[in-house]
């Protein structure tokens, strides 16, 4: 779903996740600015005391001058960020690519600092700087840990200078150190990524449980007002006429419930419209309507069982639930589905997958058993979606059991 292009729609539970993940970076990057500071400023001390010798003790102040600089940089970025996250919607991936070249930059002043200074210093004062350089690795798994790109950067960013620098030197020990500072940027990653696949998981489960219970209550609610209202608005979407994403998502649970351990195969298509927004830009909000309605049309086309369900989930976003259907037939009714909507031969000069409009479609399928969830279903069909437009959309994609 765009959200980019909804804000004042509800946000969806994926977007909800995402948010909390780079909330979660923006809530403790106060500290681990402040640790981080300390522990630059103990290596610049003693750097300075074995600089001062030589004459070169301006290297070192000027590099905590940049490193001091750039935490500045980074504490307003949090003041910034703080703001912006009181709404109930913000770009998080605006602030998490900020976050990230701020990370990057902190890490690689401190890794090219540290490689810099390795020629400079004796024996000991190196040590000290590896032992730093190996627990700030080790330290950012609490503060990094949401976004494994974020962490790998800062290892990178942090180890790969002093690395190179050990290779460079051609002995036994640099080597055996290298090897160490390799093995380290390897096992913290494996590490954080695992990590981060726990927190994804229960951030999931945890918006999208109170996403679908904030739907049920207002279902509840409308009832106790309503019968006929909550027909229309709760289940209905307004523009097309079909069933909408509380529909969905009910009727999706109450699927799983009714065969859950009888092994029956469900299957799930999920369809967006190519370029839809750019297609609205250009031909007027009034064309863009008028084809999402016939789009809703060719979906309920194709439902030949009252336990089928087509809806409209969000914007350009179809679904097509076929509870008791194999992914071979269901394929099929995908296909169909591509084929009337090209022979209309609709005009999009804005598309980049064709001249005319067309769909991206996620095919997934799962059977119901005991140890199976409606949220396997729903990852397959939006990974299968996702496929088919990273290989350059127009086109149907297959995940199956």
């Amino acid at each position: 779903m765009d959200i980019n292009n909804n804000h004042n729609q509800s946000v969806s539970s994926l977007h909800l996740q995402q948010q909390e993940l780079v909330s979660f970076l923006y809530r403790r990057v106060g500290v681990g600015i402040l640790i981080t500071l300390f522990i630059s400023a103990i290596a610049s001390l003693v750097a300075y005391i074995e600089l001062d010798i030589q004459g070169k003790q301006y290297w070192v102040l000027a590099w905590f001058t940049i490193m001091l600089l750039i935490s500045v940089v980074r504490l307003r970025l949090r003041g910034q960020f703080r703001k912006a996250s009181n709404k109930a919607y913000f770009p998080y991936q605006t602030w998490h690519n900020r976050f990230f070249i701020g990370v990057l930059a902190s890490g690689a002043m401190q890794g090219v600092g540290a490689a810099l200074l390795m020629p400079h210093v004796t024996t000991n004062l190196q040590i000290i700087l590896h032992s730093l350089l190996l627990g700030m690795g080790a330290g950012a798994i609490a503060y990094l840990s949401t976004s494994l790109r974020i962490y790998i950067a800062y290892l990178v960013s942090i180890m790969s200078p002093v690395t190179l620098w050990l290779l460079l030197q051609q002995t036994p020990d640099a080597y055996v150190l290298s090897f160490l500072y390799v093995f380290f940027m390897f096992a913290g990653s494996i590490s954080v990524k695992r990590m981060n696949e726990l927190v994804n998981d229960a951030l999931y489960f945890r918006f999208d449980n109170e996403t679908l219970v904030s739907d049920l209550q207002r279902l509840l609610e409308s009832v106790s007002q309503s019968n006929k209202a909550l027909e229309k608005v709760s289940t209905t979407d307004e523009l097309t006429g079909i069933s909408n994403y509380r529909a969905f998502r009910v009727r999706l649970e109450e699927i799983w419930r009714q065969h859950r351990g009888s092994n029956v195969q469900v299957s799930l298509i999920k369809i967006n419209v190519d370029y839809y927004h750019e297609f609205n830009a250009h031909y007027g909000q009034q064309a863009g309507d008028r084809y999402l309605r016939e789009i809703a049309g060719m979906l309920s086309a194709e439902i030949s069982d009252k336990s089928h369900l087509a809806a409209r989930l969000d914007g350009a976003e179809f679904a097509l639930l076929l509870p008791a259907c194999s992914s071979e037939v269901a394929r099929e009714i995908a296909r169909r589905i591509g084929d009337g909507l090209a022979q209309k031969k609709v005009e999009h000069a804005k598309s980049r997958a064709s001249d005319y409009l067309t769909l991206s479609m996620g095919l997934g399928s799962q059977l119901v058993g005991f140890n199976s969830s409606s949220r396997d279903l729903l990852l397959r069909a939006d990974t299968a979606l996702k496929l088919a437009k990273e290989k350059g959309r127009n086109r149907l994609e297959t995940i199956e059991v």
